[in-house]
């Protein structure tokens, strides 16, 4: 009886070994596509099992935002500006799952931000009294500030959930940074706010130092 259930718990480990190593074989070298929703907008991926503790990934996002406006009262008028935001990034990262049986991450990477701008149009509605002068929208002007961030860019993230699924589907969540590169200031401006023009590198000066980007991600993949 001794033997019988010695050979029968052999029997039992040597097939786990088996099936975790056909699990370990079928999981190696596979590839995964996925659709990625971020603070960078949305975005497409294609990763590569490299072992079970590595994945390899390239993706692509990119975000705009048109003609978002905001109104603030000055001195009972409305200062209007208008917003537009482009970004178009793209990056190659390597996931490591220290935990061979748990789906959370840490991934570093490097990014390459091609296309990075902000735009913020102001102009001033309604009167600007001064003693006996007015002035109105015209004679006050209007400013124009653009932000650029272009350049590569190192990311470190953690989170939940393989690139590459050990199943046909995943679905997983990151969270991470990007170091942006330093943001390139420019001003315009018209009327009596043409001067501000000048603040310029002293407005790129002050804001050299905020570079960091926090990025949020929710993604599904298919392994294929």
């Amino acid at each position: 009886m001794r033997k019988s259930l010695l050979y029968l718990f052999l029997i039992l480990i040597s097939w786990k070994s088996i099936s975790q190593g056909n699990v370990d074989l079928n999981y190696a070298n596979k590839y995964a596509v996925a659709l990625n929703g971020s603070t960078l907008g949305g975005g497409i991926e294609v990763a590569r099992n490299l072992s079970p503790h590595f994945n390899i990934r390239l993706r692509g996002n990119t975000l705009s935002i048109k003609n978002f406006v905001q109104e603030i009262e000055v001195d009972d008028a409305n200062l209007n500006v208008t917003a537009n935001t482009r970004f178009l990034e793209f990056d190659l990262s390597l996931e490591y799952l220290p935990f061979k049986a748990s789906s959370f991450k840490l991934v570093g990477g490097a990014s390459h931000f091609s296309d990075g701008n902000t735009k913020a149009f102001a102009t001033y509605d309604g009167t600007f009294e001064y003693g006996e002068i007015v002035l109105g929208p015209e004679e006050i002007g209007d400013l124009q500030l653009s932000l650029d961030y272009n350049g590569f860019a190192p990311y470190f993230g953690l989170g939940f959930g393989r690139a590459v699924p050990k199943r046909k589907i995943g679905l997983a969540f990151e969270a991470g940074s990007f170091y942006l590169p330093e943001p390139q200031v420019g001003i315009t401006a018209s009327g009596m706010l043409e001067p501000t023009a000048n603040e310029a590198d002293s407005l790129q000066e002050d804001i050299k130092d905020y570079r960091w980007f926090p990025f949020i991600n929710l993604r599904l993949s298919i392994r294929i």
